[in-house]
């Protein structure tokens, strides 16, 4: 097994993907905001993470995924099996995922759990809501500092529903800053990108069984006008 932290070779499309871990079956890369994990619908939308990175691995295969506005580590398999098995690790919930965001206002407690179920409310865009007949979300979060206007905190999702951690925090009236789907307008001025960071990926590798423990540290630009 070999492992190895670097960058890949300069893209036409300036935004660099990281490579956090490499050995014969997986690999962890840092996905930049504003990348598509894979490709979408129609021909502007065909620029992603998948197909970059499968220009140097054509094996590479995707165990789950990111937003496209949110940044941090994404886990991909080289091989079927090797994609089998970690896939199962998501499904049987045996992989630990944490993420660092920055949100508006200050929680009124030092950590706590959102238990609230989601649905999708619209496709185009595709949006979420929380909702009673929805699917059971859980996120366990934790206040990491906070200052004038937000705080940063940081998210455990228990569960995988699609914009889970954006959902829950709207939910409980701390939107995630420079969110363009859910932020409220106070929240969506103060930055210029999602502040959402998948920073933690740990996991037992699927061949040799050693525990892995990823970590990428956020890396947000300056919330506008927002001093400590």
């Amino acid at each position: 097994m070999s492992a190895a932290t670097g960058t890949l070779p300069p893209d036409p499309d300036p935004a660099p993907i990281g490579i956090h871990h490499e050995d014969p079956w997986l690999m962890v890369v840092e996905k930049p905001s504003g990348l598509l994990c894979q490709p979408g619908r129609g021909p502007h939308l065909q620029d992603c993470l998948l197909l970059r990175l499968q220009g140097r691995w054509p094996e590479a295969r995707l165990v789950h995924r990111l937003d496209r506005d949110t940044s941090g580590l994404l886990l991909l398999a080289r091989d079927s099996e090797t994609h089998r098995r970690l896939s199962r690790a998501f499904a049987d919930r045996q992989v630990e995922k944490t993420y660092q965001a920055r949100i508006l206002g200050t929680p009124n407690a030092a950590s706590g759990t959102i238990e609230a179920p989601i649905q999708k409310a619209c496709h185009r865009p595709p949006l979420y809501r929380v909702a009673p007949d929805g699917r059971p979300s859980r996120t366990d979060w934790r206040l990491i500092r906070s200052h004038r206007h937000w705080s940063e905190v940081e998210l455990r999702p228990l569960t995988g529903r699609s914009h889970q951690l954006r959902v829950h925090m709207l939910a409980i009236n701390h939107p995630i800053l420079g969110d363009p789907l859910y932020g409220e307008p106070e929240a969506t001025v103060l930055c210029s990108r999602l502040c959402l960071h998948a920073s933690g990926l740990d996991f037992c590798h699927p061949w040799h069984e050693h525990w892995l423990h990823l970590r990428s540290p956020e890396s947000f630009p300056a919330p506008y006008g927002a001093h400590p």
